[in-house]
């Protein structure tokens, strides 16, 4: 099994624990502290987590080296699907759940990192039909490092908030930089070596 696989069946499996818990409100209806308590702001989050499954179902094909370089057809209309369920998922945050944070202290990293998943998503349909292929590839992989935040967000709530409580003055604090540092770091990695290898 290659490096690759291995990354996406950890990632995938980590998705679907963290996953479990939002499920649940498909099935017995959405928990008061919430707070959606319309049709509009309850079809808004299941929305949200609909599209949420497709994009992080069909992340891993997408971004599959053998898929593109052997199947470029299957590539496309992945592609296509994986691009409207992201702007679904974008557009159900700005509208809903970005609003109704229940983490105010984060809300503001969470406001920029959907901001950048959508100028990179945007920034790599204009590269594809523009035939900058390689700018493609660094603008999806970028949109979904911020489409990621799901999972990494969780994982750094589990593994670093002790650290992120020592670093900073009071739980605010803590939270605003622990969240940004869930996107904000994995992005300068990947740009300053793509920027490097240019």
């Amino acid at each position: 099994m290659s490096k690759m696989s291995i990354f996406w069946s950890v990632y995938f499996m980590l998705f679907i624990i963290f996953l479990l818990p939002t499920l649940s409100y498909l099935v017995m209806g959405l928990p008061d502290f919430l707070n959606r308590n319309s049709l509009t702001e309850k079809a808004c989050f299941i929305g949200h987590i609909l599209s949420g499954i497709v994009v992080y179902t069909v992340a891993p094909f997408q971004f599959s080296t053998s898929v593109r370089l052997r199947e470029p057809n299957k590539h496309r209309m992945l592609g296509k699907v994986y691009i409207f369920s992201s702007l679904v998922c974008i557009l159900t945050l700005y509208a809903n759940i970005l609003p109704n944070s229940i983490c105010e202290s984060c809300q503001p990293s969470q406001y920029m990192a959907t901001s950048l998943w959508l100028i990179f998503i945007l920034l790599g349909l204009w590269s594809i039909l523009n035939k900058k292929m390689e700018l493609h590839r660094r603008f999806m992989m970028s949109g979904f490092i911020c489409a990621a935040y799901f999972v990494t967000v969780r994982l750094v709530s589990y593994t670093l908030m002790g650290f992120f409580d020592l670093i900073t003055p009071n739980e605010h604090a803590s939270f605003l930089v622990s969240d940004i540092f869930v996107w904000l770091l994995p992005l300068l990695i990947f740009w300053s070596i793509w920027l490097r290898n240019k």
